[in-house]
């Protein structure tokens, strides 16, 4: 007996036509040829017996028995390898190989090598399905007694790349295998650029079989969960960012870049698989540095560690800069991607046992675990001591713990969830869901931290406000004491300035009508009126001196002393020599400098008439006039130039206007505080539209100034008042 390259028994025998030919002589009784088909029948019956246990022996040994649909991995000692060879070999030659239990050389992993399982399927499900690791180059060829079919060769750069087909997703594929059958199938497997991370046995060759329906749930749920935690991530890291810009805590910018880059390797995952990037590998560990960086940053600020713990914060201090340096050297790695030899040479860079990089992923992880579970036991301490921070950021750490737990009775009780591999999906993505609520957690303990910091603050406010209430009371009443003087002296500058300011007399004056208002903003203000008379000519001055109160009080002084010395003058019915000769006088008395600017000086306007003459002259500096005929309103403009506030050259030329008061009109002359005054839902202001509004509408100079100051009272209502007001009004 022997066993042919397919394991199947052959018997050579010699037939009984040979004998009688090789010149032997039988003799038999007629008794013993009677027994002869029995014992044919007995020899034939042990025969097939022997070759049904050896065929038996030989299959489980070499055939992986598929009892259940559950998806399983398949040991690799059901695997033979078939290394050297192209994925285009034709499939006649490919089962002619010689194969091999053991795989020769891991360079393999970027040449390309084919694998081949027998699989016996005892299930009561022929529509199962092939799951593969991490591949993105793949072909893949089963053979049964349906017959043989051939998948394309497929790599995930392709333009005609779609992640999913009619018999495939991914890579995973879906056969046919017959009930009670032995199904071949032979798995093609290559890595170019080298995927150093699974680059080995159990890597990205790693096979796993089950029912095509559970396969398919599988990648559904997978993609599902990829929808539904990256916008979640994504959510949470614009929220805390956005906080940040508000709050400027930069406990809010660490959790907010550490789910930036979480969502991140969310998108290359899922990209990955749906459209066949391949990211550079080196992005995970720089990921896993930055994200390293950001974690001892963020327990550095919210646990006050600088505060509490400065020795140890010193020596977070220092992890956090060689992750910094671990960023740049992950970076300068990248760049050996694709071309480098690294990512094609495992003979001279070998599989990295503790991960990829110059300092391998696992050696560069240790300081941020010892930073997490030192952290983990401050936030403890912390908590008992009845910091509520902490102790949301423990909850936070048992999170990942607690859900971590939850997958102890698939390991417990293995068969546990054989009936319904739906339930096992989700028990199986506890711990990804539960990573939704540590930003949660998280943010809790921001918010809590920030109470406790503006509570800290309150409590020292309080104290620092008790200790100052004292001195405040203190201060205020010697502030009162001090403000009654300054009142009182302030009330005494009013009396002066009232007194300073003429009595007029208006048939004295030889106005017909005459109504004026002045009042203040403050209590001294700085607009003023000057009344005087020479010969047969009367003169009336209305000026709005530089700001208001004290200063404009000092200025309504100086310029009524100065208009003293104007009434000197020989002629006081040219009003423009009147403007010329009071800007000189303020020149002298102010002491302007050559090329300076002063805040001093005046605008006003003069009205110079007689009544003998039946004339009225007008001159004014940013100060306009308005002469009402009837029921129309004419505007006199006065120059654009202020007196005061700079040197001049003498004599200044001021536009003079001539009326003949033999007509019967009416004249109103008003500071600007009485059109600037703001007021009303708006807030605008007054406006010179609703003076000359209010000046056609009245009958006469008196009722037309107390409707004006009427209406902007009431229209100023509570809104605070801006400018001294001045408003005359006369007939001449």
């Amino acid at each position: 007996m022997c066993f042919d390259k397919q394991h199947k028994l052959k018997i050579n025998m010699i037939a009984p036509k040979q004998l009688f030919s090789s010149g032997y002589k039988i003799r038999m009784s007629t008794k013993t040829l009677k027994k002869l088909p029995a014992v044919l029948f007995i020899i034939l019956f042990l025969l097939f017996n022997t070759k049904l246990s050896f065929s038996q022996e030989k299959k489980d040994e070499l055939v992986y028995q598929l009892k259940d649909g559950n998806l399983q991995t398949i040991p690799d000692s059901y695997f033979q390898y078939l290394e050297g060879v192209s994925h285009t070999i034709p499939f006649a030659e490919l089962k002619s190989e010689s194969w091999t239990n053991n795989m020769k050389t891991t360079q393999s992993f970027y040449d390309g090598y084919w694998i081949k399982i027998a699989i016996h399927n005892s299930t009561k499900n022929e529509v199962m399905g092939i799951h593969h690791n991490f591949n993105f180059e793949k072909k893949l060829i089963y053979e049964n007694k349906l017959g043989i079919k051939i998948f394309n060769f497929l790599d995930s750069e392709q333009e005609d790349y779609e992640y999913k087909d009619e018999d495939r997703i991914w890579f995973d594929y879906k056969i046919r295998m017959p009930i009670e059958e032995i199904t071949e199938i032979y798995s093609y497997f290559r890595s170019q650029p080298l995927d150093r991370a699974n680059s080995r046995k159990g890597g990205i060759d790693k096979i796993s079989i089950g029912s095509w329906k559970e396969i398919e749930f599988a990648e559904n749920f997978r993609t599902s969960r990829y929808l539904i935690t990256i916008p979640i991530f994504f959510f949470f890291a614009i929220y805390f960012l956005m906080f940040y810009l508000v709050s400027r805590d930069k406990n809010y910018l660490w959790i907010s870049i550490l789910l930036f880059v979480f969502s991140f390797q969310g998108v290359a995952f899922s990209s990955s698989s749906y459209f066949g990037y391949r990211f550079n590998y080196m992005y995970g560990p720089m990921g896993l540095a930055l994200v390293s960086a950001v974690v001892i940053q963020f327990f550095r600020n919210l646990l006050l560690l600088n505060h509490n713990y400065p020795k140890l914060d010193k020596i977070f201090i220092w992890a956090l800069r060689v992750y910094l340096v671990l960023i740049m050297i992950y970076f300068f790695d990248s760049f050996q991607y694709p071309e480098g030899e690294r990512y094609k040479n495992l003979i001279e860079y070998p599989f990295p046992k503790y991960g990829v990089g110059t300092i391998p992923v696992f050696i560069a992880s240790i300081p941020v675990v010892l930073a997490s579970f030192i952290s983990v036991i401050i936030s403890g301490i912390m908590w008992r001591n009845g910091d509520k921070a902490s102790g949301y950021l423990i909850i936070s750490f048992l999170i990942p713990v607690v859900s971590t737990l939850s997958q102890l009775p698939r390991f417990l009780v293995p068969g546990i969830f054989n009936e319904n591999y739906v339930v096992e999906r989700f028990i199986v993505s506890i711990p990804s869901f539960a990573l939704l609520f540590i930003p949660a957690t998280i943010g809790l303990a921001l918010a809590q931290r920030s109470n406790d910091t503006k509570q800290v603050f309150l409590n020292k406010q309080i104290e620092l406000n008790e200790s100052l209430e004292k001195r405040v009371q203190q201060r205020t009443h010697e502030l009162t004491k001090a403000n009654q003087t300054i009142t009182e002296s302030i009330n005494s500058a009013k009396a002066i300035q009232n007194a300073i300011l003429p009595e007029i007399d208006a048939k004295v004056c030889g106005f017909k009508e005459f109504e004026y208002i002045w009042e203040p903003r403050d209590i001294v203000g700085g607009d003023f009126y000057w009344m005087g008379q020479k010969d047969d000519w009367s003169i009336l001055i209305v000026a709005d001196c530089t700001g208001h109160g004290i200063p404009g009080a000092f200025m309504t002084l100086i310029s009524s002393t100065l208009l003293g010395r104007v009434s000197h003058l020989k002629d006081l019915s040219k009003p423009d020599q009147v403007l010329n000769h009071l800007d000189e006088l303020l020149e002298e008395t102010l002491r302007y400098k050559e090329g300076g600017d002063t805040s001093f000086g005046l605008d006003c306007g003069i009205i110079c008439f007689s009544q003998k003459h039946k004339l009225l002259r007008y001159a004014g500096a940013k100060t306009n006039l308005y002469q009402k005929i009837d029921e129309e309103v004419i505007e006199i403009k006065g120059d654009k130039k202020s007196l005061g506030y700079e040197i001049k050259e003498h004599p200044i030329e001021f536009k003079v206007t001539e009326f003949d008061t033999s007509q019967h009109s009416s004249f109103f002359i008003f500071s600007d505080g009485v059109t600037d005054q703001v007021g009303g839902e708006k807030k605008l202001m007054y406006g010179k539209k609703r003076v000359i509004a209010h000046i056609k509408e009245a009958n006469g100079v008196q009722s037309a100034v107390y409707n004006i100051v009427a209406d902007i009272n009431q229209y100023q209502a509570e809104h605070k008042r801006r400018d001294d007001l001045t408003l005359f009004g006369f007939a001449v």
